[in-house]
């Protein structure tokens, strides 16, 4: 009898032993993707690590904005790659005093207790429209979402003088040149 217990108590610590390791082995973090809604906006842009990247908001923050500052021709902002919003932005809302423009609109918006929202740069832009019809789609699922306007997104990317950086989202895509005070659609973005 002190045998069967013995081997029914191993037996019992052998199935425990590999069901715990079985648990362990798995992989319990969700694999992050474009298209994915994620910490209040949806997933645009992913290094190459896939755990950093870049989200939308999923709604405007503004139609018809001026990007400010209009006369001011040594603003800053001239970072064009992904990863130079912040600075962009911080740039902007030292040097300039304009109200209600995109950079101001951007840093002050929040959605779902994130708040650390900015105006996206020239290529962050872009690659927003790389995947505006992912980004779309899943932004009216969420209460309070909506659809990218076929016009000219601005970035917080400064060209020169009086000009920036804009994204047309149309068919073709195409970035362009305007003056500050030229009005344009806003969407902030965030990092994470």
């Amino acid at each position: 009898m002190r045998k069967f217990i013995f081997t029914l108590l191993i037996l019992v610590v052998i199935i425990a032993i590999q069901s715990f390791s079985e648990d362990a082995n798995e992989d319990t973090t969700t694999q992050l993707a474009i298209s994915n809604s994620h910490e209040g906006g949806v997933i645009f842009y992913l290094d190459e690590t896939g755990e950093h990247g870049l989200m939308s908001s999923v709604a405007d923050q503004g139609l018809y904005i001026e990007w400010g500052c209009a006369n001011a021709l040594a603003i800053g902002a001239n970072g064009l790659e992904i990863g130079t919003r912040a600075q962009n932005t911080m740039d902007i809302l030292t040097r300039c005093d304009t109200l209600n423009i995109a950079a101001s609109l951007c840093d002050t918006h929040e959605n779902d207790g994130y708040n650390d929202w900015l105006l996206p740069s020239k290529n962050e832009l872009d690659a927003l429209y790389q995947q505006r019809m992912i980004v779309e789609d899943i932004a009216l699922e969420q209460e309070g979402g909506a659809i990218f306007y076929d016009s000219q997104y601005g970035s917080s990317s400064h060209e020169s003088g009086n000009t920036v950086w804009t994204q047309y989202f149309t068919t073709f895509g195409n970035t362009g040149i305007v003056f500050k005070d030229t009005e344009h659609y806003v969407r902030a973005i965030r990092s994470f």
